[in-house]
Parts: structure tokens; sequence; C-alpha cells
């Protein structure tokens, strides 16, 4: 099992404590040297206030929040929880994905979905209806992009005509892609476009919120991973995908037993990689619950 620690942007608005280089380097470092694979951030660059409101979270952008902690660490891998891509221009989005995997020497995994926030959609000019296509035809046409070679593509809202992005990512052919989300098209996307899955839980109330489909304990996740191999089945996919479950809620409070214990289940049932983020209000606090995760769960798993 790898671990991922989730960066603690989970309030509105997020906490100052947080919100320096010197933060995210700490945490960053901290969460490298007791065992953790990798850091991740989330996204909402323009959430709507009902939502803040009502538990919501603001939090940095994921690329430049990943930019400082790829600076100050050697092998934490760099994970988008989740990069909503139907948001920017694909070709924008191409350039800051290879850009980070470069700079990063090849760190950078694009964990990514399609968004569920109307309001978040009108802000950034994109229509909500169109998230699906949008998001189909920008997986093409990154892909294309971060080939190197000139790319000819007619996009619903651009055309490309022999243009040509340089540097190409560093991870050949391009930086693993693992989406988010929990509905049949995400898991028939996750077998035939992507390397792994971004597993959601959700209640059937968090469904609602997030436009999503439920996703309750280790049943309904292995109900969800039964239809993803059977699609890849389906199709004759024969690479392994990759299983990312969150192991708590942000913020709660589990001992440590009830941790080791939710790993080796996930584990038992294919889960690769878990998401962990702690709830200290400070720095020093954050670092602390960092190293003693590392000592009472890592250490006693591998």
């Amino acid at each position: 099992m790898q671990f991922v620690y989730s960066m603690p942007f989970w309030s509105c608005p997020p906490n100052p404590a947080f919100l320096t280089q010197e933060a995210i380097i700490a945490l960053s470092v901290a969460a490298e040297e007791s065992g953790f694979s990798g850091v991740s951030f989330t996204e909402h660059p323009m959430p709507d206030e009902d939502w803040r409101q009502t538990g919501g979270h603001d939090g940095l952008d994921p690329f430049v929040g990943l930019a400082i902690a790829a600076a100050a660490t050697k092998k934490l891998r760099l994970l988008t929880y989740l990069c909503v891509i139907p948001y920017r221009n694909p070709f924008l989005l191409a350039k800051t994905v290879a850009t980070l995997d470069v700079l990063s020497g090849g760190r950078l995994i694009l964990g990514a979905g399609v968004g569920y926030q109307q309001a978040e959609y009108a802000a950034l000019g994109v229509d909500h209806a169109e998230r699906n296509a949008l998001f189909d035809e920008s997986l093409e046409a990154m892909k294309l992009a971060w080939t190197g070679e000139p790319v000819n593509f007619d996009g619903r809202h651009f055309t490309a005509r022999n243009v040509t992005a340089q540097p190409m990512p560093a991870q050949r052919p391009h930086p693993p892609i693992w989406l988010g989300g929990n509905s049949k098209i995400t898991l028939r996307r996750v077998a035939e476009q992507a390397q792994g899955w971004l597993a959601m839980p959700a209640t059937p109330a968090q469904a609602v919120r997030r436009h999503s489909v439920e996703m309750v304990g280790l049943a309904g996740l292995e109900a969800k991973l039964k239809e993803l191999h059977a699609h890849a089945a389906a199709i004759g996919r024969t690479e392994p995908i990759v299983i990312h479950m969150p192991l708590t809620q942000h913020g709660d409070d589990q001992d440590t037993k009830t941790d080791v214990d939710m790993v080796r289940d996930m584990s038992a049932i294919g889960v690769s990689w878990c998401n962990w983020g702690g709830a200290a209000a400070d720095v020093a606090s954050a670092v602390d619950e960092i190293r003693r995760f590392g000592d009472t769960v890592i250490a006693k798993v591998r």
C-alpha cells in the first residue's frame, strides 16, 4: 500500500496557518520522511457560497502548490486530487502538466474529473451541460499534445492546426492519469483511457450534493471494482489499474488500530494507494500528526 498525504485545506476560508511556502515545505518534507509516497491538493477555483457555507472547502491552485512540494522533496509523487479538466483549454492544461512533470523529474500523477458545481462552471465561462463532451475531447487533445509532434484537432471551441507543445512530459507517453468518480461513465473511462481510479466514498446524501453516485463502505467499493474490471476484461485490457481510496474522511479522529485494519482490508480487495489527511490546526501539530501516522500506520502495514 502506498500513502498520499492530503494537504490540509478542508475549510472555508482556508486556515491561514497553512497559506505559506514554509508550511507547504514543512508538511511535504515531513510526509516524505514519514513514509508517504505522495502529497495531494484539491481544486475549487471559484466555488459558490452555498457550497462553501455548508461544508465546502477552499484551497490553493493544485499545480502551484505541488510545485512548491516538488522543490522541497526528492521522491514524493505529486497528485492533483482532483483537477477538473473541462475548466481549462486542454492545451493550456497539457502545458501545465508537462511543465510540472519535467521540473519535478517525472513525479506528477494527474488526478482528474468532470466536476459538478454548476456555478463554478458558469464563473469560469464553461457550459456545464457540455462537461462530459469537453472532458473526453480534452483527454484526447492532451494526449496528442504530449507526443511533442504537430497536432491537428477540431474541438468544440478551438481549432488546432499544425501546432506543437514542447517540452514533452518527463514520463512517457505521459504522466499517469487517475480518474475520479463512481458513475458508470467514469468507470468506463478508467478502463478505456486511464491508468488509475480515484474511488470516491459517498453516502446517499453526499452523492446528491456532489451530483455523483453513492458508494458506501468496502462493500460498495467491491461492487464498483467488479464493474470496473468487468468492463476492462470486455474491452481486452490487460494492463493493471491502480486503485486509490481515501482512508478516512478528512478530520476524522480514528484510532490507530482502526486505520491499520482498514488499510489491510482495502489492500485485500485490490486498493494499492490510499489518501489520508489529518485534523491539526497549525503546522507544528500537523507535522507531529504526519510523523505519528508514519510510525503507527505506515510502518505497520509495510
